[in-house]
């Protein structure tokens, strides 16, 4: 006896309950999966983070230099060599200084929720920067860069590597601030769900801080320089002043921290 096939009626029952329960699954795929990449991002930072201590370790204590550029010390070169863009960028993350002490593997200098790789205009590889107050770029005179590990004062609480999203290509330079005024210099990269970003400290771990200002979330959005912050925040700027790296004033002074 042949079997009866499914009427279109039953078809479209199917094909609902199967659409149903995708529906469902899909949030909670979701998390998964932004779990799986600010898990990913954390030990990719905490691995920059030990091997910007190794590399101190190495060299009397002096600091990897912070601003990514062509000189012998930095901790990622300008884009180099042939090929694509992202080839390119590549390479001058490999002959960075800080490479072969994060274990020569490319990966960790890449967020997997960085999306610019994907992205008319602003194609780019390498998702932190290091903050210009360790061994990086200055900014007038706002503040003193630390040349020396001893140089900074309570090491826990001071953040090196940052997630950027450099509007102009590449992460150039350094991660800015200016503890001197209420507004902020670069922009952060947010890529994490609940408005969160990844941080490595100058001891070696890493956190992920969730922000709380419109302005800064906003900031981040349109990737945005020199954002003021309105009165009634400056929770996030706050944080980030407190926790700037930079040559203490015992250093400065002459006197040993």
């Amino acid at each position: 006896m042949a079997r009866r096939g499914l009427t279109l009626v039953e078809l479209l029952v199917v094909v609902g309950a199967i659409s149903l329960l995708a529906a469902l699954s899909f949030p909670a795929l979701l998390r998964v999966r932004n779990q799986a990449q600010g898990t990913i991002c954390a030990q990719n930072v905490k691995t920059l983070s030990m091997a910007w201590l190794f590399y101190k370790d190495d060299n009397d204590d002096r600091l990897v230099g912070g601003q990514a550029g062509n000189y012998p010390y930095a901790w990622v070169q300008s884009p180099t060599g042939a090929g694509t863009i992202i080839e390119r960028q590549k390479e001058g993350i490999r002959q960075g200084a800080l490479y072969r002490y994060a274990g020569s593997n490319i990966n960790v200098y890449r967020c997997p929720a960085d999306q610019r790789m994907s992205m008319a205009g602003q194609v780019a590889f390498c998702s932190y920067s290091i903050a210009g107050g360790a061994n990086g770029e200055g900014l007038a005179n706002a503040y003193v860069q630390a040349e020396k590990y001893s140089e900074i004062a309570q090491p826990a609480g001071k953040y090196i590597f940052v997630e950027e999203a450099d509007p102009r290509g590449w992460n150039r330079g350094s991660w800015v601030l200016n503890p001197l005024t209420r507004t902020w210099v670069d922009p952060l990269a947010i890529w994490h769900s609940n408005a969160r970003s990844t941080l490595g400290f100058a001891d070696g771990h890493a956190e992920i801080r969730r922000w709380v200002d419109k302005s800064t979330i906003e900031m981040s959005r349109r990737q945005e320089f020199s954002r003021p912050v309105p009165r009634n925040e400056g929770e996030d700027l706050r944080y980030m002043l407190a926790g700037f790296p930079q040559k203490s004033s015992e250093s400065v002074s002459g006197r040993t921290p």
